[in-house]
């Protein structure tokens, strides 16, 4: 597998520091041949429309006006309307998302951007969606890598759901053999954002229901990702561009066994990708946060707290997870999970899945996002039930099913 590797040049990767790739890459439109005479016209009269006076029109009118004129144009020429609008049509179409009402509320709210950003990202080719996600800055999430060097962009990966030859591999070539499905929970790389609190309720859900991730996350004929997630209870399908945040060679943010992306299992950033987007930025949820709200982001449906202090803590997690429920818990600390517990067994302030539980021994089994780049005594840990008082903060179960 090495020769295989080291045959591959890194040139292949389009990677673009400090901004998104713009590649052509292969796309089969669907539906009619375009109409190039009608895509011109439609593309004039809503150019026109897009660039007329907010303040005498409104934003919100004017942004419904240009989506009731392209949404009835077939891909293939709704395609030609965004190449030819550039980069000025593009930057004035997100522009006016942007226009706040007298109530101080932009034109789209984010429910709504996610479906106008969600449509064309889906409808357009490959080419013309990086061109959204290049200049239409509501498309993509803010990427701030909090480092001084300049070697940080984003890069499209060969991905996005790769396999090696039917089979993962860690970073240092060792065979995953409980890996070989797609969308699998041993599939986890916490990577450099502060993201625990959502990647482990992630792993969480996917162990308890191995269905949940293929039928939440997709990807689209044109190569964008689309995941369902649940804001305040209600599914929302965010659509991202396949490119995701890369520096100092590797890929920055979850991923699966490997940093390398023309191999990593990627579909972990494009989850975390896309409730970055949701929440306003990676900056908006890379500085830690609660199981319970990835949870609920995650399935749409309310945790419920357990008492991590009761004698019959095993029997309970055990029950609920034989009825498909995903189970969380949270460490003590001062933020920093770089500090040590359990005689450095556990990470402070961190985020873990009740990976196993032994009813007998009474003890628990936490699983940690940071998969295999951390140590084997940091990957999981097992826990007595006076060491859980001890060091555990929080312990929360959700339904999956």
């Amino acid at each position: 597998m090495r020769s295989v590797s080291d045959g591959v040049s890194l040139s292949r990767l389009n990677y673009t520091k400090g901004g998104h790739p713009l590649v052509e890459l292969p796309w089969q439109p669907p539906g009619p041949p375009p109409n190039p005479q009608r895509a011109e016209v439609v593309g004039a009269q809503a150019w026109n429309v897009l660039f007329a006076d907010e303040t005498r029109y409104g934003a919100r009118s004017l942004l419904d006006q240009v989506a009731n004129l392209l949404v009835p144009l077939p891909p293939t020429e709704l395609d030609m309307v965004v190449r030819r609008w550039g980069r000025q049509g593009l930057e004035r179409w997100d522009a006016l998302t942007h226009v706040e009402d007298e109530h101080g509320e932009p034109a789209y709210g984010r429910r709504r951007q996610a479906e106008l950003f969600g449509w064309l990202l889906r409808t357009v080719s490959p080419y013309a969606a990086m061109l959204i996600g290049t200049w239409m800055a509501c498309s993509q999430p803010d990427y701030d890598a909090e480092c001084a060097c300049p070697d940080h962009g984003w890069v499209l990966p060969e991905g996005p759901f790769a396999q090696v030859d039917g089979a993962y591999f860690t970073h240092d070539w060792k065979r995953v053999s409980g890996s070989t499905e797609a969308m699998s929970w041993q599939d986890m790389d916490q990577g450099r954002f502060g993201t625990c609190w959502l990647l482990t309720s992630m792993q969480a859900v996917i162990q308890a229901n191995p269905q949940h991730a293929p039928r939440h996350v997709r990807l689209e004929a044109n190569g964008t990702v689309t995941c369902t997630l649940y804001d305040g209870g209600q599914p929302v399908d965010i659509t991202v561009v396949p490119d995701l945040p890369y520096g100092h060679g590797m890929l920055w943010g979850a991923k699966g066994h490997t940093e390398d992306a023309r191999y990593a299992e990627t579909w972990p950033g494009y989850y975390e990708k896309a409730v970055a987007k949701l929440r306003g930025g990676y900056c908006e949820i890379a500085h830690g946060g609660w199981e319970k709200d990835g949870l609920w982001l995650l399935t749409g449906r309310q945790p419920q707290p357990l008492d991590y202090n009761s004698p019959w803590l095993c029997h309970e997690i055990a029950g609920r997870r034989a009825r498909g429920q995903a189970v969380t818990a949270g460490t003590r600390g001062n933020g920093n999970d770089r500090e040590k517990l359990a005689g450095g067994r556990l990470a402070a302030s961190h985020a873990y899945f009740v990976k196993d539980v032994d009813v007998a021994g009474g003890r628990l089994c936490l699983g940690n996002p940071w998969g295999d780049g951390a140590q084997r005594q940091m990957w999981e840990c097992w826990l007595t039930l006076d060491e859980v008082r001890t060091y555990i903060e929080s312990c929360d179960a959700v339904d999956t099913w």
